[in-house]
């Protein structure tokens, strides 16, 4: 108690037996006659009021109020905020015990309170009064929610214990039963169903199957069992606090990668449109017919994505990822994007790893890799992280165009339509009716996909995007570039390796149209034929040998069966355009041919005549080739020829044995070559070609076809039968006498 208060520090005191305001308990001491002093303070003299002066029932209110502010002080509340857990003389408690340790603590002040209020004689009754409105609910309905009903002796037992600890109001923390998150599991019994946890089956062991094992385990070791509940909160718990592990050891890196690891956010606001292209193959999920094999499957999608825009620019379709289809893409791109990119993000999928795209073998190849030609650097996505590939999010919002395809399966199992069902005989006729059984070609999909793509382009995205209400299309065009030449960038054309140079030309596909051009007439080899599966007017042809660029051959258009009859003047010109230059081509070599023979040819035939003995003597006459011309100085040969003794004919024999031993060791010596030199794709056809002809195969040769036909992707596959079909009719009509070599 201080010395001396001013009305100002009595109402801070909140006395019950004082008015409330500063002003009101002035006029009181005036009133009563308190005994006062001046003091200097802040804004003059003060009138400070005498402790020892003042009146008995003032002078116990005040004792009675500093007795509970020391007990209980003000700030104690369960408004305030708590550490998770504390530590008190009696252990650690959880942060909900403090906070009801501290709502007593607000109940005794209280308590306090109303008893200090009332007059001398009357505390028993303002202590019953305080009780029975507190119990009802209607006094202090927070309070009574949280604590219950009570007793004044259990006030008294906590106003005690306050007083005991100085006010530490966490001593009236309940610490009977088990601390809160406490269990009764042993640590073997602990050991054994972490043990199950720890197994790799991913995520098809249950929890349930976890707790069953373990039961047996504990069962057979004579170990006490307790209830599956109590198992089970164990190992919620556990997984709460180690839920890494948990996702490790059931999902692996990935799992840890998209559930549990911290990531870090892009700032896009530090690259400009065209810095970085992220590239990523996606498995279409709706069928394409295959142009290789006229069968329906999925597709691979290859595109290039503008980081910054979030535009799509460049794309390829094919049954599988390749570096073939990612050159064709990245080439749509940079020629879309008016400029080279900087970087490529790249998936960490085998094709894009290949040392073709990514020139990581340089120094072992003959082609440099494409981004170091054009001055690309080139960042690698690691394994299983999605998060690092924003062209993921993408291909989500890719699926709406999906789903609207007639030949449309599902993005994921339990996601696919009705009708490809077992038993929905209704769904499948009702698609049937709807989408007529229709399955989209090659060019099909793409003119679908680049319209749905324009469509995206011109969205403006959502308020989570970067973007953020912009079109990828508006950002995408004030950053592209001046443009590109389209003629320096064929090195990034598709490429198809082993097709050979006939007579009509060459074939893309292998059901497919031809392209020729006049540069390829007289040629009889393999060529490279670099295409743009958008752009099929012309291929470019390249020399397999020494990459030579050959030409730019054209579509060959079919001709109308009589066009001069019943033809259009298109068909008419278009058969007088080919007839003209298969003319020109026939005349190129005929001329060539009779120069040749009359400077070469047939003067060094009659110089080889001549040497060999059969020149004509200088007086002998010219023979008559029975027309009035002259054949040749020809010289008159025996009538038979000399007949030869038993040795002679003896060693003429054996020497010929020995040249046809000697003819067919070199044909076996000049075919183990001419394989060598073939890609694997070429050397299993010809073995198939030999074998369907009845010729023997070594054990060599055919371990070689075993092991290829197991590495082959399906759509290959069919297409061999089909070949190897097609070569066993063919020579069963050439030579009937083969049938039983050719059906083994």
């Amino acid at each position: 108690m201080d010395a001396a208060y001013s009305a100002k520090q009595l109402a801070a005191l909140q006395l019950p037996v004082l008015p409330g305001t500063a002003g009101s308990i002035a006029r009181r001491a005036d009133q009563e006659n308190w005994s006062f002093r001046w003091e200097s303070g802040r804004g003059g003299q003060i009138k400070m009021y005498r402790t020892y002066m003042l009146p008995d029932y003032l002078r116990n209110a005040i004792l009675e109020q500093e007795e509970i502010n020391a007990l209980v002080p003000v700030n104690s509340s369960a408004n305030h905020p708590l550490p998770p857990s504390l530590t008190t003389g009696g252990g650690i408690i959880c942060a909900a015990q403090a906070g009801k340790a501290n709502l007593k603590a607000s109940l005794v002040r209280l308590y306090m309170q109303a008893l200090a209020a009332a007059t001398w004689g009357h505390k028993e009754q303002a202590r019953d009064n305080f009780i029975a409105a507190y119990n009802s609910g209607a006094g202090y309905p927070e309070l009574y929610k949280e604590l219950g009903a009570l007793s004044w002796k259990t006030v008294e037992n906590w106003k005690t214990k306050l007083k005991k600890t100085c006010g530490d109001s966490l001593q009236l923390a309940d610490r009977r039963g088990k601390k809160r998150g406490e269990r009764s599991i042993t640590p073997l019994q602990a050991q054994i169903i972490l043990a199950f946890v720890r197994q790799p089956k991913g995520k098809s062991l249950p929890k349930s199957e976890i707790i069953r094992f373990s039961r047996d385990v504990m069962r057979g070791k004579g170990v006490d069992n307790l209830s599956d509940a109590t198992y089970r909160r164990f190992l919620d718990d556990w997984v709460a606090v180690n839920y890494d592990e948990w996702t490790w050891w059931r999902e692996g890196d990935k799992g840890l990668n998209d559930n549990c690891l911290f990531w870090t956010e892009r700032d896009y606001e530090k690259i400009n449109v065209g810095d970085i292209l992220v590239a990523d193959g996606h498995v279409l999920n709706f069928l394409i017919v295959n142009p290789w094999t006229g069968k329906a499957q999925r597709m691979m999608l290859v595109l290039f994505f503008d980081m910054k825009s979030s535009m799509p620019c460049g794309w390829e379709i094919l049954p599988t990822e390749n570096t073939a289809s990612i050159s064709a893409a990245l080439r749509r791109s940079i020629i879309r994007l008016g400029m080279v990119p900087k970087i490529v993000y790249l998936d960490n999928g085998r094709a894009f790893k290949g040392h073709y795209f990514t020139g990581t073998d340089f120094e072992q190849t003959e082609l440099p890799g494409l981004y170091e030609r054009l001055g690309i650097k080139l960042i690698i996505a690691k394994p299983y992280h999605g998060q690092s590939k924003t062209i993921e999010r993408f291909f989500g919002t890719f699926a709406e165009l999906e789903r609207m395809a007639p030949s449309f399966i599902g993005t994921a199992i339990d996601s696919k339509p009705a009708h490809l069902n077992r038993g929905e005989k209704l769904h499948r006729s009702i698609n049937d009716k709807i989408s007529g059984g229709f399955v989209p070609t090659l060019i099909d999909s793409h003119r679908a996909i680049a319209a749905w793509f324009d469509v995206y382009a011109a969205r403006p995205q959502g308020p989570n995007s970067h973007l953020a209400g912009i079109c990828p299309q508006e950002l995408f065009d004030a950053g592209r570039g001046p443009g590109v030449d389209p003629l320096a960038l064929r090195v990034l054309m598709m490429k198809k390796e082993e097709r050979k140079i006939y007579g009509r030309g060459v074939k893309v596909y292998d059901k497919g149209e031809w392209y020729y051009h006049p540069a390829m007439y007289g040629r009889n080899h393999k060529v490279f034929v670099r295409y743009d599966m958008q752009e099929q007017d012309s291929v470019l042809i390249y020399d397999q040998r020494t990459d030579e660029f050959i030409c730019e051959a054209s579509r060959v258009a079919k001709v109308h069966p009589a066009a001069r009859i019943l033809g259009s003047e298109a068909d008419i010109a278009l058969l007088e355009k080919q007839l003209e230059m298969i003319g020109g081509l026939r005349k190129q070599t005929v001329s060539h041919a009779k120069a040749m023979a009359a400077e070469f040819v047939i003067p060094e035939a009659q110089r080889l005549v001549a040497d060999a003995g059969f020149g004509a003597p200088a007086d002998q006459k010219l023979l008559s080739d029975g027309t009035g011309g002259k054949r040749s100085n020809i010289k008159q040969l025996p009538a038979k020829p000399a007949k030869l003794s038993n040795e002679e004919l003896r060693q003429v024999m054996k020497e010929a044995d020995e040249g046809q031993r000697y003819q067919r060791e070199m044909e076996a010596a000049q075919l183990c070559a001419d394989l060598e030199d073939l890609s694997e794709a070429d050397r299993y056809g010809k073995f198939i070609e030999m074998e369907m002809s009845g010729e023997e195969l070594t054990a060599e040769w055919r371990r070689f076809m075993r092991v290829y036909e197991q590495m082959m992707p399906e759509f290959e596959r069919e297409y061999w039968e089909g070949q190897r079909s097609a070569l066993a009719v063919l020579y069963r009509q050439k030579n009937p006498a083969t049938d039983e070599a050719v059906a083994g």
